[in-house]
Order: structure tokens, then C-alpha cells, then sequence
């Protein structure tokens, strides 16, 4: 027994020496520039070694911090010679959020340990891949490249959703200032869900150089500038008051993209914010409309097939019930569309036509 309890407590103490000698290579390779093809294998062995014998909190949040950040790694290490697939690799959304993640959690274990080992580094290569993103999207949308914007912007906030909603918002306008709708509307959907439009700010002051109020990425950033006598008439904005048009703007996505379903249930949330907004009631009545049109658009059809049937009364007598049937499924929405919105000559004359083939003509003498 003595001789097994000598035998583990041996093996214990070379797997810590093992993983000490792992974390060593680690913290020696991330602290280059940037790697070799040969040191990137080295690290990558190092790593995978680590993670499969983690024992301790601290070794197990160093393991997983050296396993995530590899890519960003193995992609510095490339240069000039990185191709798009590489970086189209490295802005993978997925990869992104855990990134971010490993960074803030990595910070937060050494500050609460007090053995702030790579603090600083980390601390730095966050500010730089976050400089790297938006330097990225910018450029992209000097260079009108809006949608290209949008997904960077997107990955922006991705990797750093705490401090980046502005990147956010700029995502889902600049997806539809792309006409992509469909990106657009998941991007309003994301702001709408995130923290950023519940219970963020937006910053704004003055520069003095200019008297247009400018939005600033922190407030922060805004009050070194107020300090510094370069601006002034700092104000705060909380971005809940921007709510009501986030809210529509995901309404009218969704009718744009034809989701007819997620278009109700979006006016419903959207309409009591914007009780009285023009655009939502355009929404609402081109809804209606074209819910109600739906029914009736095979309506030419079915009149050539009812004229064609005038001597068998039988199938001349169904097909006019199948007319009515389709008319009377049409009315609720048509009925809407026209209270939504009088004026629209071509609701006026569907509507005409359901009352008079419902056999409803009083209703039909009211439609001018």
C-alpha cells in the first residue's frame, strides 16, 4: 500500500511538473512577435498536452485561454501572406465570441488571484484586435463596401459585446443601406435582444472644431476630449429611447423578406411604441393588403373556368362557391387595408368586388 501511495504521489508530482513545463513553453511562445511554422507546432503540442492534464482552476483557464487564442496566433504568424480564407477563418463568429470571452475571463482570474501574469499582454492584444476590426470596417465603408461593413461591424460587437453596441447599430443599418434584408433584419433583431438598446448609452458632445454633435465610441473616449478643451455641451442618451424605431425597423424587414407571420407578430410589439408612425401604418396596410390580394389571385382563373362551365351546372354552381369562399377569406384583411388606408384605389375596387359577389350590396354602395 505504502509502495502505491509513493507510486501515485510520484505521478502526481510529474504530471505538475509536466504541466508546469507546458504552461513555460506557452507563455515563452505567446510572448514572441510572431511565430515559426515550427514554433507554432511546438505551442500547438503544448497546448493540446494541457488541456488534456489541467488539473488545477489556474491551469485549466490558462489551457483554455492558449487553445482559443491558436488562430489569432497562427494567423499573425502568416503576415502578408495570410489569404482571405485565413482571415474569413478568423472573423468566424463563433470563434470570435469565445475569444473575447477567454481574454475578459483570463483578465478577471488574474486580478482576482493577484498574479497578474499576462494581464497587460492580454489586455493589449484586445485593444489591438479590436483596433483591427474597426479599423476594417471602416474601411470598408469609405470604400461603399456596405455589406462587407455590416459583417465586420457585426464581428466588432461579436467579439466584444460589453463595450461595442455602437458596432452593432452601425451592423444592422449598414446591412440595409446594402439592401440585404435578410442580414439586416437578424442585425435588428440582435440589437434589439442585447443589452446595448435595454440599458446602454450613447455619448455625444461637440467638437470644437465644428458645431455638429458627433457620437462618440465611450464615454470615456467623449470625456477625454471634454477634458482636453477639444469639445463641449457633452450629453448622455440612453438608447432605450430608441426602441420605437429598432422595433419598426423589424416589422418592416420582415414584410420586406415576405414573413408574413413574424411581420403581425413584430407590429403587434412595435405598434403600441409608435402608436401613430406613418411607416408602421404603411406596413400594417400592405400587409393586409397583400394577405387579402393572396386569396384572390388566382381569381382570373377560375372566372375562365366558370364561363367555360356555364352548361354544366353542377361544376358551375362549385366553382361559384369557390369563388365566394375565396372572397369571404379575403374580406377581414381586405376591410383592414381599407381602413388603414381609404385612398388606395386598388383595395376600393377588391373590396367592391368581395361585397358584391358576398351579396353584401350596401356594403358595396359605401366603397366610392
Amino acid at each position: 500500500m505504502k509502495q502505491l501511495f509513493l507510486g501515485l504521489t510520484a505521478l502526481i508530482s510529474m504530471t505538475a511538473f509536466s504541466q508546469k513545463e507546458e504552461l513555460k513553453t506557452l507563455k515563452k511562445l505567446y510572448g514572441k512577435e510572431t511565430l515559426s511554422a515550427d514554433e507554432l507546432k511546438e505551442y500547438k503540442e503544448a497546448s493540446d498536452k494541457l488541456n488534456v492534464n489541467a488539473a488545477s482552476e489556474s491551469d485549466k483557464v490558462y489551457a483554455k485561454l492558449f487553445k482559443t487564442i491558436y488562430p489569432a496566433l497562427e494567423y499573425d504568424s502568416k503576415g502578408v501572406n495570410a489569404t482571405i480564407a485565413d482571415k474569413t477563418k478568423l472573423m468566424n463568429p463563433d470563434f470570435l465570441a469565445e475569444y473575447g470571452i477567454v481574454l475578459d475571463k483570463t483578465i478577471a482570474f488574474e486580478e482576482k488571484s493577484g498574479k497578474k501574469m499576462l494581464s497587460d499582454a492580454l489586455k493589449k492584444e484586445k485593444d489591438e484586435f479590436r483596433d483591427f476590426l474597426y479599423g476594417s470596417a471602416t474601411q470598408l465603408f469609405k470604400d461603399s463596401s456596405y455589406r462587407e461593413a455590416s459583417l465586420m461591424f457585426h464581428n466588432l460587437y461579436v467579439f466584444d459585446p460589453k463595450n461595442e453596441g455602437i458596432a452593432l447599430n452601425n451592423s444592422a443599418e449598414l446591412a440595409v443601406q446594402a439592401q440585404d434584408y435578410l442580414l439586416a433584419e437578424k442585425f435588428y433583431e440582435d440589437l434589439k435582444e442585447s443589452d446595448y438598446l435595454k440599458s446602454g448609452y450613447n455619448y455625444y458632445a461637440v467638437p470644437k472644431t465644428s458645431s455638429q454633435e458627433i457620437l462618440y465610441p465611450s464615454k470615456e473616449d467623449r470625456d477625454r476630449q471634454v477634458k482636453l478643451g477639444v469639445a463641449d455641451n457633452p450629453r448622455d442618451m440612453k438608447m432605450s429611447v430608441k426602441k420605437p424605431d429598432v422595433y419598426k425597423m423589424i416589422a418592416r424587414l420582415a414584410f420586406q423578406n415576405k414573413d408574413y407571420q413574424k411581420t403581425k407578430k413584430a407590429l403587434e410589439e412595435a405598434k403600441p411604441l409608435n402608436p401613430n408612425d406613418a411607416d408602421l401604418l404603411e406596413t400594417e396596410f400592405q400587409l393586409n393588403f397583400t394577405l387579402g390580394y393572396d386569396f384572390l389571385k388566382e381569381d382570373n382563373k377560375l372566372v375562365d373556368e366558370i364561363n367555360k362551365s356555364v352548361a354544366d351546372k353542377v361544376k358551375y354552381d362549385e366553382l361559384m362557391e369557390k369563388r365566394k369562399k375565396t372572397f369571404k377569406a379575403s374580406l377581414p384583411y381586405l376591410e383592414k387595408a381599407y381602413q388603414l388606408k381609404p385612398s388606395d384605389n386598388n383595395t376600393k375596387i377588391l373590396l367592391r368586388s368581395a361585397y358584391e359577389i358576398l351579396d353584401m350590396k350596401d356594403k358595396a354602395a359605401t366603397i366610392n
